[in-house]
């Protein structure tokens, strides 16, 4: 059986967001409460490309660099609030042996996946205690 975690540093973006946006932060939670309820939508999670153009409620896909690198990170995109100009991502873990996905963080797609960001790196050290 498959279980979704939130991670301290995820659920303080999450507290900082509804500060500045809490309609978008009620979707995001409303989805994870969905998703961490429904085991086929938990299975998904590591299916790349599921939910592509706006087939499903989010779109799922690796973080190609660091999946290369053997790093099993994730990142969701919800469509409606990214149709709505809410450009926020979902990164996440997946621990197989445990079959636990791990939300590490709600980050704004302007950090663009840099390792070298603060949130690339924030994200990249909650990785790496996970396996610690």
């Amino acid at each position: 059986m498959f279980s979704l975690f939130i991670h301290d540093d995820a659920s303080q973006d999450l507290r900082e967001l509804c500060q500045t946006d809490p309609v978008s932060a009620g979707r995001i939670v409303a989805l994870l409460e969905q998703i961490s309820g429904d085991q086929g939508l938990l299975e998904s999670l590591t299916d790349h490309d599921f939910g592509v153009r706006g087939s499903e409620d989010f779109h799922v896909s690796r973080w190609q660099r660091q999946w290369r690198q053997g790093h099993d990170l994730w990142r969701l995109k919800v469509w409606d609030l990214d149709q709505a100009g809410v450009r926020y991502r979902i990164i996440y873990a997946y621990l197989p042996g445990k079959r636990n996905y791990y939300v590490l963080a709600i980050a704004p797609r302007d950090f663009d996946y840099d390792e070298d960001h603060p949130i690339g790196r924030r994200i990249l050290r909650a990785y790496q205690d996970l396996h610690g």
